[in-house]
């Protein structure tokens, strides 16, 4: 890895968050909102505010996936060559790691519904590539030092 331009690196993983911010705000307000209320209800509790404060969790976690994403790319990129399919495969590993796996330990917990989990495992699947195709695009290594 003494090749990472990490310029690009912190650039591309920071287009992949947003993305993903951007995109699961839309997906947790206007998408599935029926579901998580019916979470809240089956639980007692009364739906948080995500407004203020609290939007800085959401980003550390959306910092988390662009992290991911790039650190992937970056490390498939000498056995895959650079562009989509690549970039594609950081995204799936990305998806893998926190949107299909993460969530499942709070579905017997009651925290997470199953129809929660696959609606927004399978929204977060397209989303999640989309980002990681975006934020590869940018991506390019260090010229190798001659001697």
């Amino acid at each position: 890895m003494s090749n990472v331009n990490w310029g690009r690196f912190i650039l591309g993983a920071l287009i992949v968050a947003a993305i993903c911010f951007v995109s699961d705000g839309f997906l947790h307000q206007r998408v599935v909102t029926d579901l998580w209320r019916a979470v809240y209800d089956t639980l007692g509790a009364t739906p948080p505010d995500h407004g203020g404060f609290s939007m800085i969790w959401f980003m550390v976690f959306e910092a988390g996936r662009g992290f991911l994403a790039m650190y992937v790319y970056v490390l498939l990129r000498p056995r895959l060559g650079p562009g989509v399919k690549t970039a594609t495969w950081a995204g799936v590993v990305t998806w893998v790691a926190f949107s299909l796996t993460g969530p499942t330990q709070l579905i017997p917990l009651g925290l997470y519904s199953t129809m929660l989990w696959f609606s927004v495992a399978i929204y977060q699947l397209v989303f999640t590539i989309i980002a990681a195709i975006v934020g590869a695009a940018p991506y390019s290594e260090k010229a190798a030092a001659t001697h």
